[in-house]
């Protein structure tokens, strides 16, 4: 008779424990998925930073780059969108840029999944540079499409190349998408 309420209290302190092991397994998932959107989203953001860089550095410094744009395997690429665009609010230009200019341009990245978010990059280049994307301009290359930079962007290799003439009053650069 002594030993009997400590057998009907075991199934219910069994039941308390799994409640609980459930509970923190739940949190320990929730923990997990948090730290690889944190991983996906850095991920992200190192590439955008590369390809900033490699845009200012095509244009100011006039030296052909080479872009392997392939966004992190995180998302679903039908999700994801790139491009670059000007605006004319100061406000948003400060914000990203650092300073209240009238106009500036930016880098953006769209994640339009489950989530969703996005990633602005201010880009340090006139606001008129030319991205052509009809021969002329820029010379035909073997292998290589001309494509509008400005336009959404799709994942791929792309080869950047000044071509600001002399006499003109702001950056051209042609970009070019690897042909498959």
């Amino acid at each position: 008779m002594l030993g009997q309420k400590g057998q009907e209290a075991a199934p219910f302190e069994l039941l308390v424990a799994i409640i609980i092991m459930g509970f923190v397994i739940f949190v320990g998932l929730q923990a997990m998925d948090q730290l690889n959107k944190q991983k996906c989203y850095n991920e992200i953001n190192a590439k955008l930073e590369e390809m900033k860089t490699k845009l200012e550095t095509v244009v100011t410094e006039r030296s052909p780059q080479q872009i392997n744009f392939n966004l992190s395997t995180c998302f679903n690429p039908n999700d994801e969108s790139i491009r670059i665009k000007d605006y004319s609010e100061p406000a948003l230009c400060a914000e990203y840029c650092g300073s209240a200019k009238n106009l500036c341009t930016l880098l953006q990245y769209y994640y339009r999944g489950e989530g969703s978010f996005s990633i602005r990059k201010c880009l340090n280049i006139s606001p008129d540079t030319v991205f052509p994307y009809t021969v002329g301009t820029c010379p035909d290359k073997e292998n290589h499409d001309l494509v509008d930079y400005r336009d959404e962007m799709s994942q791929g290799f792309y080869l950047l190349i000044n071509k600001t003439s002399v006499t003109s009053t702001y950056p051209t650069v042609c970009a070019y998408k690897k042909g498959i």
